[in-house]
């Protein structure tokens, strides 16, 4: 199976005209199979695209020390990380040719501690696809146990350019 390859530089990203000749789906099965770059940060925050389907987008990471608070925690922004790729993928997976997207906000609400070393799955799912908005929700729950950690939903802008 390929693995994800991340971005060195705004040199490595496809164009935008390169990403609007695709429609999302197919665009993020490229992404996660290594034929497109993923973000840097992915790979900084020690997570990655694991499965794409239609509506759906899995991400798996495992927290370490990197993705730490100042009381030695996972950070609440790695939760919000991990919950926003998800779901905004899973919003990019309905996207047709010649659009785009942009998170306008979203929410995410912790249910409890990741213990450092846990690895998790993050799970976007796909609501609402409009002309204008997408709407997706999400969870990070454990890959061994199925245990809850988060929830979150996003709104997306769908724009064509």
């Amino acid at each position: 199976m390929t693995r994800q390859t991340f971005a060195e530089g705004p040199e490595d990203f496809l164009s935008l005209d390169e990403v609007l000749a695709q429609n999302g789906l197919d665009y993020m099965h490229k992404m996660a199979a290594g034929e497109v770059p993923s973000p840097t940060v992915q790979r900084a925050m020690a997570y990655h695209i694991s499965k794409v389907e239609a509506g759906r987008v899995e991400v798996r990471g495992t927290p370490e020390h990197p993705q730490t608070n100042g009381y030695g925690g996972v950070h609440g922004g790695w939760y919000a990380m991990v919950l926003d790729t998800c779901m905004t993928c899973a919003v990019i997976t309905g996207l047709k040719k010649g659009q785009t997207q942009t998170t306008l906000e979203f929410k995410v609400n912790l249910i409890r501690a990741i213990p450092l070393g846990t690895e998790v799955v993050g799970i976007g799912m796909l609501e609402h696809l409009g002309r204008s908005t997408g709407v997706a929700r999400g969870e990070i729950r454990g890959a061994a146990d199925g245990r809850l950690y988060a929830t979150g939903t996003a709104t997306c802008f769908v724009m064509t350019p």
